[in-house]
């Protein structure tokens, strides 16, 4: 697809080529172009590291490597996690810690991550017209059989997986309360999940409450089980930044910022990051029954699993998609039209399939109810609530997540509804939930 988009496949291509050439080329070789180039994995021995890039003197290498044997630090890799722990200053004296860490921000990325970063940027520039074509098969027989085949904690808080990040991109607009960050991980193929699920992450240092290691914290996944690659090998997430503004200083505190969050919007490519998981089924798509209608409720970043939902349903061609013929509706709350999130992909698939998806929004500081006063999520569901209890009677799914401030809205206008029809509230919801038709994940 050359004639396409040659810049970005050049691009591309070079990303590609160079971090190739990074992890099989000893670290004295020189490419043509007069481009030094460094390996990254097992070929660049941890001596030869420690002397020729991170300027650690011959004299004392071998105490270094001494230091690194009682850590049980084998390889670069190794170094590079203990870099991302924020431990190289306690296992180090400071000079060598800070020859280590330059040395490691100058290495290139791995064969991994480059490969994932050609992958998306090919997958961004395809903007398809129509589902995209699968290269690999991630499918269970028969593909409806989630729960059967669901996984499940594969790797624990104990034993997290070293994943490396391939990308943090912000993806709201400068006038957005907040900054929200698209962030894809590399995984290597080794953690299967399902769209619906979510994903630990362990955030690199102690905790100033407890003195101890940092511990989970639980992200929704947005991304389906092919991920932004499309090959299985990453998965991505959506992330608030999260900040604490301090009222009488008119700043913000960062002693009281989120550790995870930031540390993820701030993580660049071939970072490690401690993950764990998959962990959830309570937001997991009805397959078994294409049939069925799935109503998608969302605050902010709640939106991350119906982005896998979408994307599996309307932007991969998969057997979920070729056999749905219920409606996919999405309902989004943010603040104002910069923070609307992924809004070219839901038009896109509007625009595409309209008789399948509909995507309706409700933007706080730039819409009005009709009697006056901003327009929140429940609000706009109400204009709805004739519509969307029908379709919970006739076996609709409906889906929330995001802030939990939603909720006792959305309840108190079905329950209206309910009444109107002569029905108890108490007793229909009940049914909804033993039907399995109400997932709820707020926080």
């Amino acid at each position: 697809q050359m004639t396409a988009r040659p810049q970005i496949v050049l691009v591309a291509m070079f990303v590609f080529t160079s971090a190739a050439l990074a992890a099989f080329t000893p670290a004295h070789a020189v490419v043509s172009t007069g481009l030094r180039v460094r390996a990254t994995g097992p070929v660049l021995q941890l001596r030869d590291f420690l002397c020729d890039e991170a300027g650690v003197h011959d004299r004392f290498v071998d105490k270094v490597l001494r230091t690194c044997d009682d850590e049980m630090i084998g390889d670069v890799r190794a170094l590079r996690i203990a870099r991302d722990a924020a431990l190289l200053d306690v296992i180090f004296k400071p000079v060598v810690a800070r020859g280590i860490e330059a040395a490691l921000d100058r290495l290139a990325p791995s064969v991994g991550i480059a490969t994932a970063q050609v992958q998306q940027i090919l997958a961004e520039a395809a903007a398809p017209a129509s589902p995209v074509d699968l290269p690999v098969d991630m499918e269970v027989e028969p593909y409806s059989d989630i729960l059967g085949n669901l996984p499940l904690n594969t790797f624990k808080p104990k034993k997290p997986y070293q994943a490396s990040i391939v990308s943090a991109k912000r993806i709201v607009g400068p006038n957005a309360p907040g900054e929200v960050c698209h962030v894809q991980i590399n995984t290597e193929k080794n953690l299967k999940y399902w769209e619906g699920q979510s994903l630990g992450v362990i955030p690199p240092g102690l905790s100033p409450k407890t003195g101890k290691p940092n511990t989970v914290r639980l992200y929704s996944i947005a991304s389906t089980r092919y991920g932004d690659d499309l090959h299985g090998g990453t998965v991505s997430l959506c992330v608030r930044r999260a900040v604490y503004w301090d009222k009488e200083a008119a700043r913000e505190d960062p002693a009281k910022k989120g550790v995870c969050s930031n540390f993820l919007c701030d993580s660049t490519p071939g970072q490690s990051v401690s993950v764990t998981g998959p962990t959830g089924k309570v937001m997991l798509m009805p397959e078994s029954n294409p049939a069925a209608d799935l109503i998608m409720v969302a605050t902010g970043t709640g939106i991350a699993p119906y982005r896998g939902f979408l994307r599996r349903l309307f932007v991969e061609r998969t057997p979920a998609g070729a056999a749905f013929t219920g409606l996919a509706w999405l309902f989004l709350g943010v603040a104002n039209t910069d923070a609307l999130l992924y809004d070219d992909d839901w038009q896109a698939i509007a625009q595409r399939d309209p008789e399948r998806f509909r995507v309706t929004y409700a933007i706080s500081r730039e819409q009005q109810r009709a009697g006056g006063g901003k327009m929140y999520i429940q609000d706009r569901m109400a204009e709805h609530a004739e519509e969307l209890f029908e379709r919970l009677s006739r076996g609709a799914h409906i889906y929330f997540c995001g802030l939990k401030g939603m909720m006792p809205g959305i309840t108190e206008m079905l329950e209206k509804v309910a009444r109107d029809r002569g029905l108890d509230w108490v007793e229909t919801l009940e049914g909804l939930k033993r039907n399995g038709q109400w997932h709820v994940e707020v926080y």
